[in-house]
């Protein structure tokens, strides 16, 4: 698990800090820095993986060391620095030429990360098998279905058990999958195809029905469930627009159960514009889902000259803010003054 990275010099970061809980949301406006700290995550873990394209793979698409650069301070360098209790991991990235980019490395990172982009499958009625043990996500998020399918029975850790009719991860997905949307699925291997197919029932119906069906949030949120359930313990999981498609019950639903997954030792990095997401982390505080210490909550905005800067929000034991910043979730406020006449 990490406690904080810094960035320096990297996109629109000229030098910050960023801690980091078992559940931290990224915040903020549009173009203030959000994704360029989920991309500085994903950096790192890009060179332990493809050390010879460290600024692009299927998950980056950073492009060149002059596009990745602050564009204010034209350092020739740029780095990222992440902490744990017991490590510190120093990533130093160089020009190289004008064109390419080298870097160097104290040592490489332990945690393994995993990412669900906001660019995620949405609802198919085949999804492919993964033949690649390498990554058991893919770009899209297109083989998690594939991963339950092969791990149907496989026992989620004892202390992700919310139900404890059964530990199979097919019993635990469904489960979750009832709670927050109200559906459960069964999935189909079509054998030499190599595809799966998938079908939902509605709570209290029998009828089955193709994901076309059934409405397009439970395909966005149905990998976050099945990864927060399977992955290992100190696993990394970043998620991008967790709320697509969901009604603001289920976002919030849906934000209680990463904290309870977060509690039991995965580490869960959210960026979100979702006050219900916001909210119910909020919530899973008060109801000691989760604690305050172990929830983070980083704000983001542009200064005025163009860079980006980071601020902790400080929540108290019940979840209430503690130093609101003006932007933070508050529309619904705003928009109700001007309705109210005030």
């Amino acid at each position: 698990m990490l406690d904080k990275i810094k960035i320096k010099d990297f996109k629109c970061f000229e030098d910050i800090e960023i801690e980091l809980g078992n559940i931290t949301l990224f915040s903020g406006t549009n173009s203030s820095g959000k994704s360029s700290a989920i991309q500085a995550i994903l950096l790192i873990d890009n060179i332990t993986k493809n050390p010879n394209s460290p600024l692009n793979s299927s998950l980056l698409n950073l492009g060149s060391f002059e596009e990745t650069r602050n564009y204010i301070t034209r350092s020739d360098t740029f780095s990222v620095e992440a902490y744990s209790k017991n490590d510190e991991y120093n990533f130093i990235f160089f020009k190289d030429d004008g064109k390419n980019v080298s870097f160097k490395t104290s040592k490489e990172l332990k945690d393994e990360i995993f990412y669900l982009s906001a660019n995620r499958l949405g609802p198919r009625n085949t999804y492919e098998k993964n033949f690649n043990s390498e990554d058991i996500v893919g770009p899209r998020g297109e083989y998690v279905i594939d991963l339950l399918n092969r791990n149907k029975t496989f026992n989620v850790q004892n202390d992700r058990i919310y139900d404890n009719s059964s530990y199979t991860l097919e019993y635990q997905v469904n489960f979750w999958l009832n709670k927050i949307v109200n559906v459960s699925l069964e999935i189909e291997d079509l054998g030499i195809s190599n595809l799966v197919a998938v079908s939902y029932t509605h709570k209290n119906s029998t009828k089955r029905v193709r994901p076309y069906h059934i409405g397009a949030g439970t395909s966005y949120v149905i990998g976050i469930i099945i990864l927060a359930l399977y992955l290992n313990k100190d696993s990394i999981l970043i998620i991008e627009n967790p709320e697509i498609h969901l009604h603001p019950k289920a976002q919030s639903d849906l934000a209680d159960f990463l904290c309870f997954i977060a509690k039991s030792g995965i580490q869960i990095i959210i960026e979100s514009h979702s006050d219900h997401i916001f909210n119910g982390i909020r919530k899973s505080i008060h109801r000691k889902t989760i604690s305050k210490d172990q929830a983070k909550i980083q704000f983001f905005k542009t200064t005025e000259m163009n860079l980006s800067q980071n601020h902790l929000i400080g929540l108290s034991e019940d979840g209430k803010i503690l130093d609101y910043k003006e932007g933070l979730f508050d529309q619904f406020d705003n928009d109700l003054d001007i309705l109210l006449d005030f």
